[in-house]
C-alpha cells in the first residue's frame, strides 16, 4: 500500500515538473487530431503568448480552430508539408504564418511528428510552435539589402570592385569594366590579372593602397593615375575596406572607383591660374612667398645667398592715367618679356602687383654678386618702348635685399627690399638700392612711429599749429592754416612729413583727420570768445581721408556737434587725388559743397599738366605751390609761371594764395601780380595756441607796413 501510495506521489511529481517544463518554453507546446481543423486536445499556456487566445478557446475548437487562425494563404503549403512528411514516417518542420487574436500576423515555425494508433493510421499531431517573427524580419531585411546590394552593383555608375590582397580581381561590376575600357567586367577580370603594373602608372601605388588599408582598414579618396586598356591615362579615386574572417584574416578588398580625371585637370588648370599672373604670364604675388621658400631651402643645402629685388616702375601712373589702362597694360606685357630677356634660367621673376615686380636671384655668394644681374635690369627696361604712336623711355627703381644677410623670414625680407625701393625712389629714382643698417634704423624708426600713432590721439599728442594766411591788399588775417604736430614724448616734436605718410598707410589718418577739424572747429568758437570775431580756419585733407573714408559724413558732423558756420571751414586737397578716382572726387566736391564749406586746390600747378577740369570743379581757391615762389629774385621762369597761375585763377575767378613767401621782394611780386593771399615765414611760422594770440596782440604794425608796401 505504501509504494502504491509513493509511485502516486512520484508521478504527480513528474506530472508537475513536466508542465513546469512544457508551460516555460518558447512557444506552444500542443497535441491536435488529424482532421481538418486540427483540432487541438491540448495546449500548454504559451498558447496566449503566440496566438493571443487562451488556451481554453482553442482546445476542442471551443471558440476557435488552428486552422482558422493558420494565415489563409499559407493554409494549404502548411497541411501539405506535414502531409509529405507524415506519408515518408519523417518528423516534419515548416513555417507559416497566423492572425493572432488582434489580427496581427505573426511567422511561426512548427516542428513535430504523428501519432498512429495500433493500425498504423495518423490519427494526432504533437509538436511545438514558435515565434519567429524577429528571425523573419532579419532575413526579409538581409535579403531586401542583398537584392538592393546586387542592383546597385549591376546598375551603379561608379566602378566596383573586389580583389585579392596580392593583386587579381575577383569581382567587378560593369561601370569599372567601361572605366577601364574593357567591354564587360569577365574581360577585365581575365585580362587585369597584376594591378600593381598593369593597372597603376606608378607601380609603388598598389603598394601605397595595401599599406593604408593594413594600417587603418580601409582608404578614403585614394588617388591614382591608372592605364585604360587602350593606353590612355586616367586619375582615379578609390575608398574600399579590407573583409576579414573571424580570426581577422584578410579575405579580399571591396570598394568603388570614380573617374576624376575633369577634377584633377580642372584643378591643374586653377592651380596653374592661382599663381600666374594673367596679363604677363609671370608667377604672381600668390606663388611669391612658396617660390622664396623653396629658393630658401635650397639656398641653406648649399649654403648660398638670394637676393630680392623689389622693382618698381617710374612714372608708370602718369602714363597709365594719361594714355588709358590698355596703353599700361600693354607697358607692363613689355617689361615683362624684357625682364624674361635678361634674367638666367635659374632666376625668378614676379609680378607683385601693379608696376611692382619682384626678382628672386637664387645661388648668390655675396651681396655683390647681384650688381651685374641687376645692371642687366636697369638697362633692359631703359630702352625706348613703342606703344601705339607713341615711344617711351622708362626707368625703374629697385631695392634689394640679401638672403640670409638681411633677414631670415620672407615677410622682413620683402620689408626690407620694400625699404630700400622707398629709399630709392627718394634718392631720385632709376637707382639700386641694396638695404643697409642705416635703412634698417630707418625701418625701426617708421614702425615706432606707426605704434605711437597708434596711441597719439588717446594720450593727447597731437596738436595743432596756425599759420596765418595775409590778404595782400589790406594786410589783416583773411585766414589761419591749421598744421598738425605730434609732440612725441621721447622724440619731441615729429613735424607731419615724417608721420603723415605713415598714418595714410595704416589707417590712422581717418581717426586724426576727423580730430584736426574737430579742433580746428572748437579753435574758431574760442577765437569768438576771446578775440570777439571768428577767423576761418583751412584743414588739409589727405587723398586717402578724401577718396576712401566717409568724408562728407564726418564734414557734417562735425560741423553740426561743434555749431560752426560751413563757410569757416576750408578742406585743402591736393591736386593729384583726382588721378585716383575721379569720379569719386567730383562727387564728393560736390557733396562737401551742398555742406556750405569752402574747398581749395593745395599745391597747386606740380600736379597734372591738363588744368582744363579746374572749369567744372566747384573750387573755391587756388593755392600755388611754394617751389614756384622760392628762388623767384634768380628765376625769371619761376617769375613767368606765377604770373600765368595767377592770371589763370583769375579768369576762373578763384581766390588765389600763394604758399612759402619769405621775403619782401617775393611779397611785392606777388602783390603786383595780383595774387589774393600770402602765406609764409615772411609774414609769420606756424603758430602753437599760445603764440598765435601774442600774434594777434602784436599784428598791427606789421600789417600796418604790410599797406604801406601795398601803396
Amino acid at each position: 500500500m505504501q509504494s502504491e501510495l509513493m509511485e502516486a506521489l512520484m508521478t504527480e511529481q513528474q506530472q508537475r515538473l513536466l508542465d513546469t517544463l512544457l508551460d516555460n518554453l518558447d512557444g506552444m507546446v500542443y497535441r491536435c487530431l488529424y482532421d481538418s481543423d486540427w483540432t487541438m486536445i491540448y495546449v500548454s499556456k504559451g498558447c496566449a503568448a503566440l496566438t493571443g487566445y487562451p488556451a481554453h478557446d482553442l482546445l476542442l475548437n471551443k471558440t476557435t480552430s488552428y486552422e482558422t487562425i493558420t494565415h489563409p494563404d499559407d493554409r494549404q503549403q502548411a497541411r501539405a508539408s506535414i502531409d509529405t512528411a507524415i506519408l515518408k514516417g519523417e518528423r516534419f518542420e515548416l513555417e507559416y504564418r497566423i492572425v493572432r487574436a488582434n489580427g496581427e500576423i505573426t511567422w511561426v515555425a512548427e516542428r513535430g511528428s504523428a501519432v498512429f494508433d495500433n493500425e498504423g493510421k495518423p490519427v494526432a499531431l504533437e509538436g511545438i510552435i514558435q515565434d519567429i517573427s524577429g528571425r523573419k524580419h532579419i532575413e526579409h531585411e538581409l535579403f531586401s539589402t542583398e537584392q538592393k546590394y546586387r542592383s546597385m552593383f549591376e546598375n551603379s555608375t561608379l566602378g566596383m570592385f573586389q580583389t585579392t590582397e596580392s593583386g587579381t580581381y575577383l569581382n567587378a561590376n560593369p561601370a569599372l569594366a567601361r572605366l577601364y575600357g574593357y567591354v564587360s567586367p569577365a574581360a577585365l577580370i581575365s585580362d587585369l590579372n597584376n594591378i600593381s603594373t598593369q593597372l597603376y602608372v606608378s607601380a609603388s601605388r598598389r603598394g601605397d593602397f595595401t599599406d593604408a588599408i593594413r594600417a587603418d582598414g580601409r582608404v578614403r579618396n585614394f588617388e591614382s593615375e591608372v592605364y585604360r586598356l587602350d593606353g590612355q591615362t586616367i586619375w582615379i579615386s578609390e575608398n574600399a575596406h579590407a573583409v576579414c574572417d573571424p580570426q581577422g584574416q584578410i579575405l579580399y578588398y571591396e570598394g568603388t572607383v570614380e573617374d576624376i580625371t575633369d577634377r584633377k585637370n580642372h584643378e591643374l588648370q586653377i592651380r596653374q591660374l592661382a599663381v600666374t599672373d594673367n596679363l604677363t604670364g609671370l608667377l604672381n604675388r600668390h606663388a611669391f612667398s612658396g617660390k622664396l621658400a623653396s629658393l630658401i631651402a635650397e639656398a641653406d643645402k648649399m649654403h648660398h645667398k638670394i637676393a630680392i629685388a623689389f622693382i618698381d616702375l617710374d612714372h608708370f601712373k602718369l602714363i597709365n592715367d594719361t594714355l588709358g589702362h590698355r596703353a599700361g597694360d600693354k607697358l607692363l606685357e613689355n617689361v615683362a618679356q624684357r625682364l624674361i630677356q635678361s634674367t638666367r634660367p635659374t632666376d625668378a621673376i614676379v609680378r607683385f602687383g601693379g608696376d611692382e615686380f619682384v626678382m628672386l636671384y637664387p645661388a648668390i655668394r655675396v651681396a655683390e654678386d647681384a650688381e651685374p644681374l641687376l645692371a642687366r635690369v636697369m638697362e633692359a627696361i631703359s630702352k625706348p618702348i613703342g606703344i601705339g604712336d607713341y615711344v617711351f623711355n622708362m626707368t625703374c627703381s629697385v631695392g634689394v635685399s640679401i638672403y640670409p644677410d638681411h633677414a631670415k623670414d620672407i615677410d622682413t625680407l620683402l620689408t626690407c627690399a620694400d625699404s630700400a625701393l622707398y629709399s630709392a625712389k627718394n634718392a631720385g629714382k632709376n637707382k639700386v638700392q641694396m638695404f643697409s643698417g642705416t635703412l634698417a634704423k630707418q625701418l625701426g624708426e617708421r614702425n615706432e612711429i606707426e605704434y605711437g600713432l597708434g596711441h597719439a590721439l588717446q594720450r593727447q599728442e597731437l596738436m595743432l599749429y596756425y599759420q596765418p594766411q595775409i590778404n595782400m591788399q589790406h594786410g589783416n588775417i583773411s585766414a589761419l592754416e591749421a598744421l598738425i604736430r605730434w609732440q612725441h614724448p621721447e622724440r619731441g616734436l615729429i613735424p607731419p612729413d615724417q608721420f603723415i605718410p605713415v598714418a595714410e598707410e595704416t589707417g590712422h589718418i581717418f581717426a586724426i583727420g576727423e580730430w584736426v577739424l574737430q579742433t580746428a572747429c572748437q579753435k574758431i568758437k574760442s577765437m569768438q570768445t576771446e578775440w570777439g570775431y571768428m577767423v576761418p580756419i583751412a584743414v588739409n585733407v589727405s587723398p586717402i581721408q578724401f577718396l576712401r573714408g566717409n568724408l562728407v559724413e564726418t564734414v557734417q558732423r562735425v560741423l553740426r556737434q561743434e555749431r560752426v558756420p560751413p563757410h569757416l571751414i576750408t578742406l585743402e586737397v591736393t591736386e593729384n587725388a583726382r588721378f585716383k578716382d575721379e569720379a569719386m572726387f567730383t562727387r564728393t566736391l560736390e557733396q562737401l559743397k551742398r555742406l556750405g564749406v569752402c574747398i581749395a586746390i593745395d599745391d597747386f600747378g606740380i600736379g597734372y599738366s591738363n588744368m582744363a577740369y579746374l572749369k567744372n570743379y566747384p573750387i573755391d581757391e587756388l593755392k600755388i605751390d611754394k617751389e614756384f615762389v622760392q628762388d623767384l629774385e634768380q628765376s625769371v621762369t619761376n617769375g613767368n609761371i606765377l604770373l600765368a597761375l595767377i592770371n589763370l585763377g583769375k579768369s576762373l575767378h578763384k581766390s588765389v594764395t600763394a604758399e612759402g613767401i619769405e621775403t619782401e621782394y617775393q611779397h611785392r611780386f606777388l602783390l603786383h601780380s595780383g595774387c589774393d593771399v600770402g602765406q609764409g615765414y615772411y609774414y609769420s611760422r606756424p603758430l602753437s595756441d599760445a603764440a598765435l594770440a601774442q600774434f594777434m596782440r602784436d599784428q598791427q604794425p606789421k600789417f600796418d607796413h604790410l599797406q604801406q608796401v601795398a601803396r
